[in-house]
């Protein structure tokens, strides 16, 4: 079942005094909005292997990096806000990953997650995506949230037919990278099969 994520806190917090930074809490992790001093554990969670199999060579470079986490800082900052690629850590604080619900425009939001090879199976990838996924319902009225990937990233499928989205659409040889032809597969949740 797809039994809401206990969303403890949705806030903004000062962040060493300065400015503030947008954080969901949930039972074991806090998603939070990317630093500067992030960029090492980015760098490092797609550098590996695994992450890469899906990714072109150029989305899995370190400048590529670079480049998303000066964005995802940027729209942090953004008024009105449409976008939030959020950080995933640990109660210790330790970056593992990171989920995102972005805007495209209208009351539709895509969602993604990138996790630490270390932390799949543990199911904090369910957990994040639940707590994006209520987050977008209650608090920024999507009324469908999607999730696009290569269709042979069963794992990212798995994950979202476990958090209640459906089969929308299979697109057959629509990306080229790696010297060959890939899918794409979306998948899709309403408002109206989001149990609260």
């Amino acid at each position: 079942s797809q039994a809401r994520a206990s969303v403890r806190d949705v806030r903004l917090a000062e962040c060493q005094g300065k400015s503030k930074m947008f954080e969901i809490v949930t039972e074991t992790l806090l998603l939070r909005d990317f630093r500067k001093s992030d960029l090492d554990a980015f760098r490092s969670i797609r550098r590996d292997a695994k992450f890469q199999r899906f990714y072109d060579e150029e989305d899995s470079a370190d400048r590529k990096a670079d480049q998303l986490l000066s964005l995802f800082i940027e729209q942090a900052a953004e008024t009105p806000r449409s976008k939030y690629q959020l950080a995933i850590t640990t109660t210790q604080g330790e970056l593992i990953g990171t989920c995102g619900i972005r805007s495209d425009g209208t009351s539709e939001f895509s969602i993604g997650c990138e996790l630490e090879r270390l932390w799949h199976g543990k199911g904090v990838a369910l957990e994040a995506g639940k707590a994006m996924i209520n987050f977008g319902f209650s608090e920024l009225g999507a009324s469908r949230i999607y999730a696009e990937t290569v269709s042979e990233n069963t794992a990212a499928i798995r994950l979202c037919r476990l958090l209640g989205m459906k089969l929308e659409t299979e697109r057959e040889n629509d990306r080229y990278f790696k010297g060959r032809e890939w899918g794409t597969t979306i998948l899709s949740i309403c408002r109206g099969s989001w149990s609260a």
